[in-house]
Parts: C-alpha cells; structure tokens; sequence
C-alpha cells in the first residue's frame, strides 16, 4: 500500500526521469562491462551479521516507531515479512524510554522477535525531529545495555554532542561489534553544498564509523547540493560508510538514486514511516532493481 506522501504515479515519473537524463547510457555501459561498478563505495564496508553497509547495493531500512509494547512489537512480528535489509529501532518514541529496564527489555524482545538483521538503535533527540523529549541520562543508559548485552548492531548520536563525546562513545564501543552512526538533521531547510559537506566531514573527524545526514529540500536544486555533497565526500573520505537523503516529496528521487553517489542506506516504510518522503519498501525495492541491476 502507498503512502500519501507518494503516490505510485508520482514515483513512476521520479524513475522515468532518472531514465530519460543519461542513466540509460549507464545501464548500458554496465552490461556491455564498460564500468566495474555502479556507484562508489566505501573502502572500508561495514559488516552488520548478515549485511553488508557499504557494499554493492544499499541497504533498504525500516522504521519501528510504535510508542506502547503492544504496537512495536506487533511492528516487529511484521519484520520478516517486509524483509529489510536492516531495521532502525526508535525508541524516542517509546512511552517507556525512560524506564531504563524496561526499555531494555523491549529491545531484548525486538531482537529475539526480528532475529538476525542488523539492528540501528536510535533515540533521536527532540531538537533534530524527535518524538518525545528524552533525558540524556536515559538515552544513553539504553544506549550502554543495549551494547553490552548484544541487542544492537549500530547505534546513533547526533553531532551537536559535540567531538568529546561522541569519542567517548567511540571509545565505550571499541571490541563490542557495535559501530557508531554520527547524524545531523535539518526538517527546516537544505544548507548550502558547502556546509552538507563540512557538517559530514565534521562526523567524520569526531569519530564515525557511519556519517549521516538528512535535510529538507526547497527546490530541486537543494537535492542536487545534497547528492553532490554526498560524491565529494565518498571522494575525499572513502573509507567511511554514507547514509544521506533529501526528505520529503520533493527529495523523495535521493532515496532510490543516493547510492549512485555513495549513499550506502536508504530509508523506507515498514509499518510506518519515520521521515517525511520514505517509499514502501516493495515500492521502493522495484526503483532499486532498475537503479541497481545484478547482472546475469
């Protein structure tokens, strides 16, 4: 089922457009093997059990974003069924996150609930497009179990925290098989390309294994900054996984084509959307199949 966000015709005329303007002379050099690969990716890919986050293709994600048990774990028992490559687990909007045991528990019951897929464990602060207003304290208690028990594969802080911690939590992470997302997120607007590219070059200096950012675009213009801020950081930091998008209708088009410019995730619906702009994922997966064909 579509969500009103976009609509299939909609996303029909992003594809057709990607198309029409030269990708058709990239498919065609593909199969003719005059390119090795289709899009740039990192040097140094992250393993995440099953996955791969930074190799051939990106990876297709879904939110949880349920508030009470009941509903996230009705959205987890819908997992295998969607079959993403990967789930974000956003507890922000949980009733209970501030109960530390119990929010604990809940993800013990998620991972035993999906099984092996990687896990992105995300309190999204209120000030970068949250759900509910959440203590640090809280946040990274969950944060801290759900690391040293096993639970999770990825884990995200925002760079307004500041390079200090985040390499603290670098530093807490090391041996654990956890690997550290540091994001940035604008609801409001698109920056310039200058400053896509030094805000994810900042992530990248704090300590990322993973580098993330999300605008709002105002035209198509805010897009293309985006995608380009996206290659030239593949460019000149090209060990270090990408996860990049342009949000809503508009910036819907970075969602099927940010890997061609070494994006290495991209975001769909599950259950529910998180952001504005996420495709359903059998919609989604289509677009990428023309975008990303395997060759036979």
């Amino acid at each position: 089922m579509l969500s009103g966000i976009l609509t299939k015709t909609k996303l029909l005329t992003i594809v057709e457009s990607i198309l029409w303007n030269g990708y058709c002379f990239r498919l065609a050099e593909f199969y003719l093997g005059g390119i090795e690969a289709m899009r740039p990716q990192p040097k140094k890919p992250i393993r995440a059990r099953q996955q791969l986050l930074g190799g051939p293709l990106p990876l297709v994600c879904i939110p949880l974003v349920g508030k009470s048990a009941d509903v996230i774990l009705g959205e987890a028992r819908n997992v295998p069924a969607i079959a993403p490559d990967a789930i974000e687990l956003r507890i922000d909007a949980w009733d209970f996150v501030e109960e530390v045991p119990e929010a604990v528990s809940m993800i013990e019951n998620v991972r035993r609930t999906v099984g092996d897929i990687p896990v992105i464990l995300t309190c999204r602060g209120d000030w970068e497009g949250g759900f509910r207003k959440v203590s640090d304290e809280s946040k990274f208690a969950v944060y801290e179990r759900a690391v040293t028990a096993g639970l999770v594969d990825f884990i995200d802080v925002e760079l307004v925290y500041g390079d200090r911690k985040i390499r603290e939590i670098r530093d807490s992470l090391k041996d654990t098989g956890t690997s550290l997302i540091v994001s940035a997120h604008d609801f409001a607007k698109t920056p310039t390309k200058e400053v896509l590219f030094s805000t994810l070059a900042a992530q990248i200096r704090a300590g990322a294994d993973v580098a993330k950012l999300a605008a709002m675009p105002r035209s198509e213009e805010d897009v293309l900054n985006l995608l380009s801020a996206t290659l030239l950081i593949r460019r000149e930091h090209p060990d270090v996984p990408l996860i990049t998008m342009s949000m809503g209708e508009l910036g819907a088009v970075s969602r099927i084509t940010g890997g061609l410019f070494g994006s290495d995730l991209t975001f769909a619906v599950g259950s529910n959307a998180s952001a504005p702009g996420q495709i359903p994922v059998s919609d989604l997966r289509r677009c990428l199949a023309v975008v990303y064909p395997v060759p036979k």
